[in-house]
C-alpha cells in the first residue's frame, strides 16, 4: 500500500474531529489579537510583532506534532488499527510518514491562514512573513515530531494519553512565557527541553539573520535540540509497540 492513500485517510480523520482546530488554530489567533489589541490596524514594531506571532506558530508546530505523532500511534495501537495498517503496508515507516505528511499539510495551511490574518490586522509584509513561518515549520516540525514518537514506546493506554497531552502543552507554554532564570546554561537547557521554546528561538534566529545578525548561541542551541530530538525519534522508531497493552 502506498503512502498517499494513508495520507488521504488521516486527512479525513483530522478534518472530522474539528474540535482540535479550536486549540491548534483558535487559541493562537485569539492570543495574538488580545496581546496586540492596541495595535490593531496600525503598524507596530515589525520585529517584535513577528517574534510574537512566530512564537504562536511554534506553538502550532508543537501541538500538531504532539497530536499526530506518538500519542496518535498509541490510539491506533489500542484500537488495533496500527496492527492492521502494518499488515497492509508491510512497514511502520509508511504509517509514520503518512501521519507526518497529513499533519504537515494541515499545519502549513493553518500557519499561512494565521499569517494572512495577522498581516492584514497589523500591516506586516505578507510574503516575508509567510516565508519565515514556513522556514520555522521546515526546520522544527520533523525533529519535534520525532521527539514525540517516544510516547508510542511507552506502555500507555488510550484513556491516559489525552490528559498527558493537555498537561504537557500547559507546561510548555507556562515555561516559555515565564522567565525562571537568567543563567545562560539554564536558558539553553530550556530551549532544548521545551519544544515550544525551541521553535520560538528558531523564529527569532531567522529574524536575526534577516536583519544581518548572526546569532551563534541560538544556532548552537537549536542544532543541539534538533540532534537530540531526532536521536530520540530514531530510538523510538525501533521500539514502537504494535500490539495493544492488554495483548502484550
Amino acid at each position: 500500500m502506498a503512502v498517499l492513500p494513508l495520507v488521504k485517510h488521516f486527512l479525513r480523520v483530522t478534518f472530522y474531529y474539528k474540535v482540535n482546530f479550536i486549540f491548534t488554530f483558535g487559541v493562537p489567533v485569539a492570543s495574538i489579537i488580545y496581546s496586540l489589541r492596541e495595535q490593531l490596524l496600525q503598524r507596530p514594531d515589525e520585529r517584535d510583532t513577528m517574534g510574537l506571532i512566530l512564537y504562536w506558530a511554534g506553538y502550532m508546530v508543537v501541538l500538531y506534532a504532539l497530536l499526530n505523532s506518538g500519542p496518535a500511534l498509541v490510539v491506533l495501537r489500542e484500537e488495533q488499527f496500527l496492527k492492521m495498517f502494518l499488515f497492509i503496508t508491510g512497514t511502520r515507516w509508511k504509517i509514520i510518514a503518512a501521519r507526518f505528511l497529513s499533519q504537515l499539510l494541515i499545519l502549513c495551511l493553518s500557519v499561512i491562514i494565521l499569517d494572512l490574518i495577522c498581516a492584514i490586522l497589523f500591516s506586516l509584509p505578507v510574503l516575508k512573513f509567510i516565508g519565515l513561518s514556513l522556514l520555522v515549520i521546515m526546520i522544527c516540525e520533523l525533529p519535534v515530531y520525532f521527539l514525540f514518537l517516544i510516547f508510542a514506546v511507552l506502555p500507555l493506554r488510550q484513556e491516559t494519553i489525552t490528559p498527558i497531552i493537555n498537561v504537557l502543552i500547559f507546561i510548555f507554554i507556562f515555561i516559555s512565557l515565564n522567565s525562571f532564570t537568567t543563567v545562560p546554561v539554564a536558558e539553553g537547557l530550556l530551549v532544548i527541553l521545551n519544544p515550544i521554546e525551541y521553535a520560538s528561538q528558531t523564529g527569532w534566529a531567522l529574524l536575526d539573520l534577516l536583519n544581518g545578525v548572526l546569532p551563534l548561541t541560538r544556532i548552537f542551541l537549536i542544532a543541539a535540540a534538533t540532534f537530540l530530538y531526532l536521536l530520540t525519534g530514531y530510538f523510538a522508531l525501533k521500539r514502537i509497540r504494535i500490539l495493544p497493552i492488554f495483548r502484550n
